[in-house]
């Protein structure tokens, strides 16, 4: 995606507005296409990497109405199965040849099943696109809206703990859903194993209060943004390098930037912009 970054960064730098929300969409759809080996009509641009984001959001978009329960309906079950044979079907003819170096290539080499290697690459689709590009967006608006733009530019070194609190006080992943292993006692309540409980992890990550560029890591939110234990995000690395990679195309020439326009996604599972129009000042 670098060169898809690199060509709005110049445009942007040149003084043009940029829709944030769009470019992070299509970043990331480039990003899931090449982690996935899906085929791609290169001569589309855009519109290939948009639908292919769109795909995936459609996919997430039916767990919406769903969170309380563990059971999906019939009709619901059967538009996901037709999406995912969507996402995959090309994973039957590459699965014997990929490359070890790509994710269904890896999957192969670790002794998946071409099932299991459809299932996994269909979790990525899902995890890590709305988050990835909610991310991105929300992180250029709570840098303006917080004021702390001028701050960064003059203490670039914290722009990775910039980045850190981008996810922490945005968190992509509002709640995350866990089952309970044993019984355990929680604020004088008794949790009792095998019930489901929801995470409320935008809520754990805000406790530590409002954005700040030089806030130092905190050891009890851990990356709580990212799950914890064995369910920690397999994609935090690359999120982080998404976000870091984006924060260098806004500051990265020393100025900073305004926000022109913004609409708000409505009926969307991650919480997101559906248009972040940016400038530069």
């Amino acid at each position: 995606m670098g060169a898809r970054l690199a060509e709005a960064r110049a445009a942007f730098e040149a003084g043009e507005p940029l829709d944030l929300a769009e470019l992070s969409r299509i970043l990331v759809g480039r990003m899931v296409t090449q982690l996935l080996g899906l085929p791609v009509d290169a001569s589309r641009g855009d519109a290939a990497d948009l639908e292919i984001f769109a795909t995936g959001e459609r996919l997430a978009s039916i767990a919406l109405g769903t969170t309380a329960d563990t059971e999906l309906p019939p009709h619901k079950i059967a538009l996901a199965r037709d999406i995912v044979e969507q996402l995959t079907a090309h994973i039957d003819a590459v699965f014997p040849d990929a490359h070890p170096d790509t994710v269904i290539g890896r999957c192969r080499e670790l002794g998946l099943s071409l099932r299991e290697t459809k299932g996994l690459s269909t979790l990525l689709m899902v995890a890590g696109t709305e988050t990835a590009a909610s991310a991105m967006a929300r992180m250029a608006a709570v840098l303006y809206d917080s004021g702390e733009v001028d701050r960064l530019l003059a203490h670039p070194e914290h722009r990775e703990d910039a980045v850190r609190e981008a996810l922490r006080v945005t968190s992509p992943a509002p709640l995350i859903g866990r089952s309970v292993l044993a019984d355990v006692e929680v604020a004088g309540r008794t949790l009792r194993a095998g019930e489901r409980v929801m995470v409320l992890t935008w809520t754990a990550n805000n406790v530590a209060g409002a954005f700040r560029i030089d806030r130092p890591y905190l050891p009890h939110n851990r990356q709580l943004w990212f799950g914890a234990g064995r369910h920690l995000c397999l994609g935090g690395p690359l999120a982080r390098a998404e976000l870091a990679a984006m924060l260098e195309m806004l500051l990265g020439d020393g100025r900073g930037f305004r926000v022109v326009s913004r609409r708000y996604g409505r009926r969307v599972l991650i919480p997101a912009y559906a248009s972040l129009v940016v400038q530069k000042v």
